[in-house]
């Protein structure tokens, strides 16, 4: 049975914050316009002079006067191909450092249709395109540079993910998605580490089209590279999602919980009062314990009720310890592994955890056990509680992806591998 703040927990998938504006920076430097002007001899002396004006004052960074002056060669009548070109690379040069990026982006899709751009130089004047048009927020033009510019340059991380926000803000998730997961696949190829802003967009957009299994699986890389106490949430809201969990299962889940901080006062509780319910006193004993060290539990109204709560299962479990190794030897003798894993279980309740690995390895071994998979897990967390990460992950592990506790079992992987960080 689940308490109220478990199905309170909502999911919170981290809302993509995508940049409209950025800092487009000049591909054609100032030397370059000049060696481009000395190279030829086709520029005449009246579109040479104010171009050489318009040079001296972008020195000077005076781009409203440089303008000014290209714009008057721009005016003259009868100029060659060469002499546009020229003006058009200074034009869009001044108007990018004056951030008048509409009127530039109009002048380089006038180059690019005109065929002005030198071969080697037209695969950055597109991408400075793309990323002119995602700062004006036309998304459409942006994306179809972009895409371009991707074709000469495949492995551009940078421009992956604008391709994939642009189409992300133009509500387009199946495209979106498609390149961050590029944007993913192609960082591990180069050998870089993946972004954690990379992993939630394409979470998020997993989320919008309401791909539950691909985004706990990206849920999954967040919280092994970047775990946090939000991840872990929206985690165990997925994991609980149409969950029918018996009672052994939810003490699992609640030390799972636990494992990750985050247990509340009231699943300090619950998770005793399962503990008592399934003949675990020794594990009632130790969260109520804990619960009142850290100050969560023996407070306000819900005192008496947690003291009775302690007293009942401190008792219990004194009489559990005297009894268990004359369990453990009855349990033996079994002709199913049942009993063992039963007696395992309280072994690990009371902390004892190399008696209790070796009560549900023979359970295990004995076989024909009905909780085979929460017995693999019960031996992680004892191999765990002996700081022996290698071995619980090996044993959370053995759980099958077709169980319907394998997500739970990876869960635990990443605790077991957190404790070694």
């Amino acid at each position: 049975m689940l308490t109220n703040k478990k199905v309170l927990r909502l999911l919170r998938i981290a809302l993509l914050g995508v940049c409209s504006s950025m800092a487009i920076a000049p591909l054609v430097s100032q030397p370059v316009f000049a060696a481009k002007a000395a190279e030829t001899q086709k520029v005449s002396s009246k579109v040479g002079k104010p171009l050489k004006q318009a040079r001296e004052l972008m020195d000077a960074k005076k781009w409203k006067e440089a303008l000014a002056k290209t714009r008057e060669a721009a005016a003259v009548e009868g100029k060659n191909s060469t002499e546009d070109a020229l003006i058009n690379e200074m034009l869009a040069f001044c108007m990018i450092n004056l951030k008048d990026y509409a009127s530039a982006v109009a002048v380089y899709e006038t180059m690019l249709a005109g065929g002005q751009f030198k071969k080697e130089d037209e695969p950055k004047r597109v991408l400075t395109m793309s990323q002119i048009y995602f700062s004006l927020k036309n998304y459409p033009k942006s994306i179809e540079l972009g895409e371009r510019y991707l074709k000469v340059a495949s492995g551009d991380l940078d421009v992956i993910r604008q391709v994939s926000q642009a189409y992300y803000l133009q509500n387009n998730f199946a495209k979106a998605g498609e390149y961050a997961q590029r944007l993913i696949d192609s960082a591990k190829k180069q050998g870089k580490p993946v972004e954690e802003d990379w992993l939630q967009l394409l979470m998020s957009c997993q989320h919008k089209q309401n791909k539950k299994v691909e985004v706990v699986a990206t849920l999954e890389q967040l919280l092994a590279a970047f775990p946090n106490e939000k991840y872990w949430s929206d985690m165990f809201t997925y994991l609980l999602q149409g969950s029918s969990f018996s009672d052994r299962q939810n003490i699992i889940y609640l030390h799972l919980v636990k494992q990750a901080n985050m247990l509340q006062p009231d699943e300090y509780v619950e998770l005793a009062e399962l503990s008592l319910a399934v003949t675990n006193p020794g594990d009632a004993k130790a969260i109520l314990e804990e619960g009142f060290s850290k100050g969560l539990l023996g407070k306000n109204q819900s005192k008496d009720r947690d003291l009775k709560l302690l007293s009942m299962a401190k008792t219990q479990a004194a009489e559990d310890l005297k009894l268990l190794p004359s369990i453990e030897k009855e349990a033996s003798a079994k002709p199913t592994g049942d009993a063992l894993v039963k007696v395992g279980e309280a072994w690990l309740g009371h902390g004892q955890y190399e008696n209790a690995i070796a009560a549900l390895s023979k359970g295990l071994t004995k076989g024909g056990i009905k909780v085979q998979d929460e017995t693999n897990i019960n031996i992680g967390i004892a191999y765990l509680g002996l700081n022996k990460p290698a071995e619980a992950i090996k044993s959370f592990n053995s759980v099958p992806a077709s169980s319907s506790l394998a997500l739970m079992s990876r869960l635990w992987v990443i605790q077991a591998k957190a404790s070694t960080n």
